[in-house]
């Protein structure tokens, strides 16, 4: 029986392009549904709380730079690359973690990746040089990015397509809590106690997040659950799961695979918007930092620390707001999965007018509130933009979507820490204005980029099917399916 002579009907299940097998619509489920709604968000909260130390270690001792600098008797910028080295490394390592779980699950790389950033955070809270500070500082940000990469992936494991926006959104939220609390809590302990006490909070905070995924975060790898329910007896067998042809064992992908789709022209503009102005974003609140501890405001490390609070809630504001716009522009806009980004990369243009607020206000000296208006205004565009982005890739490529992930992620992370790098000898030659001027045509152009690859997706389109409709349909030519699927397919420059 070939495809053009079948229909697809709402009691029907299609298992090959061209082969139906009829199923009892009662005997389906999702694997997505094993677990209840309130089991499903009570895990996603315990990942997303574990997942705070990596923001918060990169921001706690903020406020202390001046403090490390003069205890270890270094310079301004080996004291600042000890931030740039952390961000580099957590985007890189963050390739290897990503398959690394998808071949031995998530939750034991999750506990072997707290172990490593302990052990490591013990050597930075003992070190007597900037030497060794730079060299652990690295490791940790190689071993704690597993929290991001890996508990993206649960999620993803978790939600359907259909709720992933809101659910990223709401994963994203203790990522962006960090920077809120971070400097403060960092403030308050480097003015009491010294630097050192910012790593001994890391300390304890990994012990309690070890704890949390150990006892309340269960494997969600889908073929582990589906091997695992099968060897306990369950009434769930995999013939009986939606999602089996997308089940299947996991193998070790090379960590330079996912790079192919730089040459997707689909994928790769939105991955450049993500790493530019998330790159933009850590240079802008390191010089922050560096430009409030400098005349002519002179603040403590205690208001260094109070500064960020605006800038952190903006990022979790954006980040709720942009889940919730995603989903819905999803399902105004349904033509493509393109759809959900056309709210959010509006949204994404506060980057490069709170840039050039932020530069150019601290630039003529203006009070330290006008430019923090600026900085939130970029933060909450950043994370308006990355937590759609983040849906996005999930629906567009499902099946290579942790692979695209660990890849914005990484491309995200080493252009914040080489754009510090780079960013501090600059700052120094051409001042603030237009090194902020700088970074906000780098974010303008790539957003621009990325609307027209969307318009033109839109162009292209030929066939309007929304998901709403296909149950109302009594009968769905497979051959007419063939024909959509070719007229959204890939791009390749």
């Amino acid at each position: 029986m070939t495809s053009d002579s079948l229909m697809l009907t709402p009691s029907t299940l299609l298992h090959a392009s061209d082969t139906l097998t009829v199923i009892d619509d009662k005997s389906v489920i999702s694997i997505y549904d094993i677990r209840s709604n309130r089991r499903r968000l009570f895990v996603l909260i315990m990942i997303a709380f574990s997942s705070i130390i990596l923001p918060f270690c990169d921001t706690v001792y903020l406020p202390a730079l001046a403090q490390l600098e003069h205890d270890l008797k270094t310079s301004t910028t080996l004291v600042d690359y000890t931030i740039s080295s952390y961000l580099v490394t957590c985007g890189s390592f963050g390739l290897l973690w990503g398959p690394l779980s998808d071949r031995f699950g998530r939750k034991i790389i999750l506990l072997i990746s707290f172990a490593f950033f302990t052990a490591f955070t013990i050597v930075c809270t003992l070190a007597r040089s900037i030497i060794v500070l730079l060299i652990f500082r690295s490791l940790q940000g190689g071993a704690i990015s597993a929290s991001l990469i890996v508990g993206q992936s649960v999620v993803v494991d978790m939600y359907p397509p259909e709720r992933l926006g809101f659910a990223m959104g709401l994963f994203l939220v203790p990522l962006l809590v960090g920077p809120i609390i971070g400097p403060f809590i960092g403030g308050a302990l480097a003015s009491s106690f010294g630097w050192r006490s910012t790593f001994v909070a890391l300390i304890i905070m990994a012990a309690i997040s070890t704890i949390v995924i150990l006892v309340f975060v269960p494997e969600t790898h889908h073929y582990f659950i589906t091997q695992r329910q099968l060897k306990l007896g369950k009434k769930i067998k995999t013939n009986t799961i939606r999602e089996i042809h997308s089940i299947s064992k996991p193998t070790f992908m090379p960590p330079w695979r996912p790079f192919v789709f730089l040459l997707d022209i689909t994928i790769a503009p939105h991955i450049f918007v993500c790493a530019t102005i998330f790159g933009t974003l850590f240079v802008s609140l390191t010089l922050i930092a560096n430009r409030a501890a400098d005349k002519p405001y002179s603040l403590s490390p205690f208001l260094i620390g109070l500064c960020y609070i605006p800038t952190g809630t903006c990022s979790l504001l954006g980040s709720l707001c942009g889940g919730y716009v995603s989903d819905w522009s999803a399902k105004r806009f349904s033509r493509i999965a393109e759809g959900r980004l056309v709210i959010s990369l509006l949204g994404a243009t506060l980057c490069p007018m709170g840039l050039l607020l932020c530069g150019w206000t601290f630039h003529f000296n203006v009070h330290i509130v006008v430019p923090l208006i600026g900085a939130s205004m970029f933060c909450f565009g950043e994370t308006f933009i990355f937590t759609s982005v983040a849906a996005f890739v999930n629906v567009k490529r499902s099946a290579m979507a942790g692979a695209i992930l660990a890849l914005i992620n990484a491309l995200s992370f080493v252009c914040a820490g080489l754009g510090i790098i780079g960013a501090i000898p600059l700052v120094a030659v051409i001042k603030f204005g237009p090194l902020f001027s700088l970074l906000a045509g780098l974010s303008s152009f790539t957003i621009i980029i990325a609307m027209v690859v969307v318009a033109n997706q839109f162009r292209k389109t030929a066939f309007i099917i929304r998901a709403s409709d296909l149950p109302k349909a009594e009968s769905f030519s497979i051959k007419n399916k063939q024909i959509i699927e070719e007229s959204t397919s890939l791009q390749w420059f």
